[in-house]
């Protein structure tokens, strides 16, 4: 049997919202889903990966959109974790952009990347297990971002 997830990170991945808003996003996610198997606040020291699982599909560079090379990717994803402090998201030449123009090299942190389907980084979220919705509504993910004080990255996850 597989499992879904949503997850609602805040955009900017060292954001945690205070205790009155994650409690207000808290009773508005049970009452927006109230099939799922369980709503949970995720809080880490250090910023994590969120990522969609099964529904992974590439990453792209966010400057040119040329697909990035999966192996870069993991080398990339390994070198800027750290066991204590999790992801640090150190800006990173782009392999694509600095190719055949080195003096007009850009860079991006991990969490800048193009990822499909959606991932995100950060140090807070809130893990909806088989919510059974479907598609967040572009009008329910504006009352989540209300209720928490931030815009969020919505990450789908299969498993």
């Amino acid at each position: 049997m597989s499992d879904d997830w949503i997850y609602f990170v805040p955009k900017s991945p060292r954001h945690v919202p205070s205790k009155k808003e994650t409690k207000a996003a808290l009773n508005l996610l049970e009452e927006m889903m109230p099939d799922a198997d369980e709503v949970e606040i995720v809080r880490t020291e250090g910023i994590q990966f969120f990522n969609c699982g099964g529904n992974f599909q590439s990453v792209a560079c966010p400057h040119c959109r040329a697909a990035l090379d999966l192996d870069w990717w993991g080398r990339t994803m390994s070198s800027d974790y750290d066991e204590k402090t999790g992801f640090r998201l150190k800006k990173r030449k782009m392999p694509c952009c600095s190719k055949f123009l080195p003096c007009f090299s850009k860079f991006a942190s991990l969490d800048e990347l193009i990822y499909d389907f959606h991932q995100a980084f950060g140090c807070f979220a809130f893990s909806v297990m088989n919510p059974n919705i479907g598609e967040m509504s572009e009008d329910a993910v504006k009352k989540i971002e209300m209720a928490m004080g931030c815009e969020v990255s919505i990450v789908y996850k299969h498993m």
